[in-house]
């Protein structure tokens, strides 16, 4: 027979913690978690519902063929679309000699559904200057990325891209090395 205890009442603290089940992203192969939660986490959802955060790490390698090979950042989920609340990008380069750069010539950086820039699309663009560039400095600032109102379509990845479509010229004798952390929050909503 189960025991019964009655527990007395508190005022929750921010950190305190609730046990709960993750469920996992729709179309993934993520399975449900058991897992604790902070009461300041439920908190928030109470003020911002379905407002994710989600961190990726763009490689070197990802970095030298942008242009032609776009990442997909958020995966496309069936009768769904994203909504970009707002983003946040910071290079760090690996390089080892001062000098040695991606040149992305004219172009920008570009988040949104599209591999190329549509005026009419929901997305964010990163100015040229804020595009890594390696260049053998530790760390470079961070840029947040405000979205623009548009188009997006259902059932989409959200994309990283570049608006020429060209990948970055590296000179001869250079071999910049960088990583690309991307924070994009967003709102996954259903469509259908």
């Amino acid at each position: 027979m189960a025991n019964l205890t009655a527990y007395g009442t508190g005022t929750p603290k921010a950190s305190d913690l609730l046990l709960g089940t993750k469920t996992a992203t729709p179309n993934t192969n993520e399975q449900n978690i058991t897992q604790n939660f902070t009461v300041g986490s439920i908190a928030a959802l109470a003020s911002a519902p379905n407002i994710v955060t989600a961190t990726v790490l763009i490689t070197d390698a990802q970095i030298r063929t942008l242009g032609t090979t776009p990442v997909v950042i958020l995966p496309a989920v069936a009768g769904h679309t994203y909504q970009i609340l707002g983003l946040t990008t910071q290079a760090f380069s690996a390089s080892s000699s001062i000098g040695e750069f991606y040149d992305w010539g004219a172009q920008d950086g570009l988040f949104s559904w599209r591999t190329t820039l549509f005026t009419g699309s929901h997305r964010v663009e990163i100015p040229n200057a804020e595009l890594p560039d390696a260049g053998g400095v530790p760390n470079a600032g961070l840029y947040v990325g405000t979205p623009i109102a548009g188009a997006f379509r259902n059932n989409a990845s959200l994309l990283l891209g570049v608006t020429s479509n060209t990948n970055p010229v590296i000179a001869a004798g250079e071999d910049p090395n960088a990583t690309w952390k991307i924070n994009v929050t967003y709102r996954l909503i259903e469509t259908s």
